[in-house]
């Protein structure tokens, strides 16, 4: 019994014993396949990091083979075709985080290029070698330059120097020289003074006498002049009257008796005339005559006299006009040979004329005074004085025209209406008046001047004869002849035709 205890018990012992063999058996395996996977992962892990590394590796490879093919064109190696013909053979991936930064620098080297033009020789690359080595040639030129400067700088200042110690040595000596000319100065001043304090008493009555002479001879100086102007004034007066009595004097028709040219050639199919007058005698165009017959004595002595009026086309040369015919009769045609007139105009000089009262020469209301001046300044007449207003409806002192002074060479004195001057101003109009009668100037009214003149279609007065009243002139009649039938119409120059003939 005891000993099938003791085997059970044995069984039991190695039972349990081969159990925990088995047990540690299954652990050893468990773990020795943990410890065989751990070691599987460990080297999967180490491959896929190395792995990740060789492509990091890869990457940045390519990165800097990339950045180094867009750098080397900078220093002058390689061209960007160069970099982009290596760039199609690489993973296109592997660089994109190296174009943004190549860009950006290939942008500052554009920039760069831009900021050195000229500076690089022609036909060479601008890059940072080719623009480093020209900026190293600039500076050692302009070090040269330096140097070269620096040398003569030294020149001049040694020529400097020289020059300061020359005029240093001279102002010394010139101011020793100014010294000894200042004490011997003193030295005559304090005679002067000596001798002057000597003589002053003597040198003041002296000029106090000198004084009183000189004022005597001022004062009798003075009467002389005086006396001498008084006698200019009376001589100037004499002169004066001896003018006024010559003018006088002078008849006043003297000039009516000659007329100032004569018709030298008609062309009745155009209306054309000639005249023997021209540049010579300072004709100008525009310049308007009257006609008077060839066996006329004498022109402007009333309107009948006139049988046409002409205009002055153009200058031919310094004896000779074309003019056309502005007006003449059928039965009365301007001829060779007539004479032509205008007191306006005159042979080789100035016709000077005075202006008086209010002038309407078309009957419209309107002044018609810058006209009138106009008209009398084509013609080469001078306008000397003045005295006009160009609103007779404001009768007021202060709208009065006052220009100008009659002299020795005014011919005529045109008037217009008066009454209105003489309403506002009597005493100017008097002065006025008077001085043209003391140089025996014609008074002739505006529309009598112009009609014979030459001027068509102007009212005026009747004439220059004795007893016109220039101040209720009388409508001056136009040439007409008696009959009024179509042989006796005003002819006027022929005009083309919308068809282009002749008529």
């Amino acid at each position: 019994m005891a000993k099938r205890k003791k085997q059970s018990n044995n069984e039991s012992t190695v039972l349990k014993v081969a159990f925990i063999l088995s047990v540690m058996t299954s652990i050893g395996l468990l773990i020795a396949l943990t410890l065989v996977f751990q070691s599987v992962e460990a080297e999967k892990t180490k491959t896929k990091a190395a792995e990740a590394k060789e492509k990091v590796a890869l990457t940045k490879a390519a990165n800097f083979n990339y950045v180094s093919q867009t750098i080397q064109p900078m220093v002058g190696i390689g061209t960007i075709e160069e970099r982009d013909e290596w760039n199609e053979t690489e993973n296109e991936e592997d660089v994109t985080s190296a174009k943004g930064e190549v860009e950006s620098v290939e942008q500052a080297f554009e920039a760069f290029k831009i900021s050195y033009p000229g500076l690089v020789p022609a036909g060479t690359d601008v890059n940072y070698v080719t623009v480093a080595k020209a900026l190293s040639d600039r500076n050692k030129t302009l070090l040269n330059e330096k140097k070269q400067l620096q040398v003569q700088v030294a020149a001049l200042n040694k020529q400097m120097v020289a020059l300061r110690d020359s005029q240093r040595t001279d102002t010394a000596t010139q101011f020793t020289d100014t010294q000894a000319k200042i004490t011997t100065a003193v030295e005559d001043l304090a005679t002067f003074r000596a001798d002057r304090q000597a003589t002053s008493a003597g040198i003041d009555a002296a000029k106090q006498k000198h004084t009183q002479a000189l004022a005597a001879k001022d004062q009798e100086i003075a009467n002389r002049d005086n006396q001498i102007a008084d006698a200019q004034k009376r001589l100037d007066d004499q002169a004066e009257n001896n003018l006024v009595t010559q003018l006088k004097a002078r008849p006043k028709s003297e000039r009516f008796e000659i007329p100032d040219g004569k018709i030298t050639s008609v062309n009745e199919a155009s209306g054309t005339v000639w005249i023997n007058i021209g540049s010579t005698d300072d004709l100008k165009p525009l310049t308007t005559f009257s006609v008077y017959p060839t066996t006329q004595l004498g022109v402007m002595r009333g309107p009948e006299d006139i049988k046409g009026r002409i205009e002055v086309l153009k200058i031919i040369d310094g004896d000779f006009a074309e003019c056309r015919i502005v007006e003449d009769s059928i039965n009365d045609p301007i001829l060779i040979g007539d004479q032509i007139y205008s007191p306006l105009w005159q042979r080789g000089i100035s016709v000077h004329f005075a202006l008086i009262g209010y002038f309407d020469i078309d009957g419209d209301g309107k002044s018609d005074r810058d006209r009138v001046k106009n008209i009398i300044r084509s013609a080469g007449g001078v306008i000397d004085a003045e005295l006009s207003i160009d609103n007779s409806a404001e009768a007021d002192a202060a709208n009065l025209i006052r220009e100008g002074g009659i002299t020795v060479d005014t011919q005529y004195l045109v008037r217009g209406k008066t009454d209105t001057i003489l309403n506002i101003d009597r005493q100017t109009y008097n002065r006025f008046e008077t001085r043209a009668k003391d140089y025996n100037v014609e008074s002739i009214t505006i529309n009598t001047l112009l009609n014979y003149a030459g001027y068509k279609n102007v009212k005026s007065s009747t004439g220059l004869g004795s007893g016109f009243d220039n101040e209720t002139p009388e409508p001056l009649v136009k040439p007409t002849l008696p009959d009024e039938d179509k042989r006796n119409q005003l002819r006027f120059p022929p005009r083309r035709s919308e068809s282009g003939g002749a008529f």
